[in-house]
């Protein structure tokens, strides 16, 4: 396992926790100019890559090498390459060759090179007709490397190759995570092993494992088999199902195979509803702690701390009568047992040396831990929050832990999935939430990191044709390659929009006799009537060019100082030009929930395209709202954790990029759409998208790119 890293954290001389002075300027880890030389797309994209026109084809009879002395650190990087050939139909001889002995020729090498002037993880690689040459730093090294090589790899007229190169590359951060919450949605081991692969794939090195929250603690317990009675669950999350310490092992294993630890989160003393209504009593109380020690002492016995050398505590969204004592007892209990213990910020503290997640959405001018802490960077946005698009931005212009690269204390970032509300198909996890496209964006920001940041960009788009835009644009076009050649049966909502251009048009301040859905000015412009609102606003509306295909409308205020209302309305218009009158397709959405909690106005009413009064025109004419299966089903104005509306699952018809697309009718040439997007509540998902899509390769939407946006 790589990860000397995470067995030895706890041994650290810990740093200063403050984060760096921002530079308020974005400034890219590559230059446009060696992005767009690469004649392949490749995700994360190496530090440093020359290429050469001398591509590597496999012999009839190709041969994969390494040393004796290398054998055991080369084993996960032979076991993936072997794999991945065989999968491309190629046939191909292991040989492990003396120590020093000549390597035949045309060979594929994997060495372990400990004097490689890089960082921990990091490799060399060279491609070119004469071979394949691997040397890693240590042994994740070494598999990252054959990541790198299965991107390189393509297939034409039925003849193998890879593009000839030489990479030089290594991770800015030495921890780079996903979270996955099993505690309320309970995952099959296969279906998280199928989630390693991917992530293995795209140099993520740890798998946060929730295991335990409010519906059920997870983890099987012989000395308590109670908590895995169904009966001790919540009915509709599972019941019957946890995780056997075998189970556990084997996933384990299995990330360990892929250079990935395991984090396994036991959530306490929150996030535990099951807990007193099996024992009795809660987990703040002395009998309470008393459990939680026998169960932390019962997990480390099963699972040796060389497979699992942290364990996390939670500690959040709780208050207990003593949260000091009970840090304390929970802590000794898990270094008694030889790890090193992870918690939430925000969140009960735990003692110096305590590595913090940080998850609350702050400035990240402010972003550091407490003082002597390590910590995680978790602050960018869950992917069951905002909009699947809008995320991808987020993650692609976040710098994570607020700078260039990780060090002692600021030890890299995890990317969290929260699907809190029930979830019966659980495939609809990675269709709902972005998880594919935002692990691959992630994997870019977390691997290369960002020399500079703006926080604007998070979620106001750079204006187009800006060095910040091209670098968004350009890395949307690599996403859409891997989308579409390694994801061709897996879930993956996305669809290019940073060439959209659109105007904001507003705002305009409705009257307490107005409702969310009245008209004003833009409605009548060019549309051949003389009629008028009774009543614009106070406020002067203004015109702003905006960039990007989704907007978040509260971002938007902030960034141009326009008024927050709770009754306002503004409008989103573009123009876009056709050779021909045709139908197209569009992602056309408002406001969407979050798939943490049931937050929203709901599905509109039949014949309305927003539940909160927005409505779309194509040329002046409404455009036909969607077919809703349930209209005017799940409005839930306030949050809805643990709470009935939490139990139902969400459909697809109630995200833009799950639903079938809207049909737009053009004229030949300039066409006009304009959207009403009106705030109805204070709480409201306020934001607006429009992205043409059409139909692509393997049933799904893709971006339109034959439009052009005056």
């Amino acid at each position: 396992m790589k990860s000397s890293f995470l067995s030895g954290l706890f041994c650290l001389t810990l740093l200063s926790g403050k984060a760096q002075r921002k530079t308020d300027v974005w400034i890219p880890p590559h230059t446009l100019q060696a992005l767009k030389a690469a004649p392949v797309a490749l995700i994360p994209f190496p530090q440093q890559v020359t290429w050469q026109h001398d591509n590597w084809r496999p012999a009839a009879s190709s041969q994969l090498v390494y040393y004796a002395k290398d054998a055991a650190m080369v084993k996960n990087a032979v076991q993936s390459l072997q794999a991945l050939l065989s999968a491309e139909g190629l046939k191909i001889t292991t040989r492990e060759m003396p120590d020093g002995s000549p390597l035949p020729a045309h060979a594929i090498s994997i060495k372990i090179a400990p004097a490689l002037p890089i960082k921990a993880e990091g490799y060399q690689l060279t491609v070119n007709s004469k071979g394949v040459t691997i040397s890693g730093k240590d042994a994740a090294g070494a598999f990252y490397a054959v990541q790198t090589f299965r991107q390189l790899l393509i297939s034409h007229a039925g003849q193998l190759s890879a593009f000839g190169c030489t990479i030089t590359d290594a991770p800015a951060f030495a921890l780079r995570g996903f979270m996955h919450d099993t505690g309320r949605n309970f995952r099959e081991i296969a279906s998280l092993k199928k989630q390693l692969d991917l992530l293995a794939a795209y140099k993520f090195n740890t798998f946060h494992w929730h295991l335990t929250d409010n519906p059920a603690w997870r983890p099987q317990s012989r000395i308590f088999p109670q908590l895995n009675d169904p009966k001790n669950k919540r009915s509709g999350r599972d019941p019957d199902s946890s995780y056997s310490f075998d189970e556990i092992r084997s996933l384990i294993s299995y990330a360990r195979e892929r250079c990935i630890t395991i984090i396994p989160e036991l959530d306490m003393p929150g996030h535990s509803a099951y807990f007193e209504p099996t024992f009795g009593f809660k987990m703040g109380t002395p009998q309470g702690m008393e459990v939680l020690e026998k169960l932390i002492d019962e997990f480390c016995a099963e699972i040796p701390a060389s497979d699992c050398p942290i364990i996390h505590l939670g500690s959040d969204e709780v208050h207990i009568p003593d949260p000091k004592v009970f840090m304390q007892r929970m802590s000794a209990r898990v270094k008694a047992n030889g790890r090193s213990i992870m918690v939430w910020n925000p969140g009960l503290t735990g003692e110096a040396g305590t590595i913090e997640q940080l998850w609350y959405d702050i400035d990240p001018s402010t972003l550091h831990a407490s003082n002597g802490h390590p910590y995680v960077d978790s602050y960018a946005g869950y992917l069951n929050s905002g909009n699947a698009l809008n995320l991808l931005q987020r993650y692609f212009f976040q710098q994570v832990c607020n700078r260039p690269q990780g060090d002692a204390v600021a030890l890299g970032g995890i990317l969290c999935c929260w699907p809190d509300t029930r979830v019966v198909d659980k495939e609809k996890i990675s269709l709902h939430n972005p998880v594919w496209p935002g692990a691959l964006t992630y994997s870019e920001a977390v691997w290369c990191g960002r020399p500079g940041f703006v926080k604007a960009y998070m979620s106001v788009l750079p204006e187009k044709n800006t060095l910040a835009w091209q670098h968004f644009n350009e890395f949307e076009k690599r996403l859409a390659v891997h989308r579409d050649r390694f994801f061709k049966t897996t879930p993956f909502p996305f669809a290019a929009f940073s060439n959209v251009t659109m105007s904001l048009i507003g705002p305009f301040i409705r009257t307490p006799d107005q409702a969310p859905d009245a008209a004003f000015a833009p409605e009548y412009t060019g549309n051949g009537s003389t009629k008028i609102p009774a009543h614009t606003g106070n406020v002067p509306a203004k015109t702003i060019p905006l960039t990007g295909g989704v907007q978040m409308m509260d971002e938007l205020i902030t960034r141009y100082h326009l008024p927050d209302s709770t009754d306002e309305t503004f409008y989103i218009s573009t123009e876009l030009y056709s050779e021909s009158a045709k139908e197209i397709h569009a992602w056309i959405g408002f406001e969407t929930a979050a798939r943490s909690t049931r937050l929203s106005a709901g599905i509109p009413a039949a014949g309305k395209w927003d539940a909160n009064g927005g409505n779309v025109w194509v040329n002046h004419q409404p455009l036909p709202a969607p077919q809703w299966l349930q209209p005017g089903a799940n409005r839930y104005l306030t949050h809805t954790w643990e709470r009935p509306g939490n139990e139902i699952p969400f459909t697809d018809e109630e995200f833009f990029w799950s639903r079938p697309p809207a049909t737009i009718p053009l004229q030949k040439g300039w066409n006009k759409i304009l959207i009403r997007v009106p705030r109805s509540y204070k709480e409201q998902n306020w934001q607006c998208a429009f992205v043409p899509v059409k139909a692509g390769p393997n049933g799904r939407w893709v971006e339109d790119m034959s439009l052009r946006f005056r």
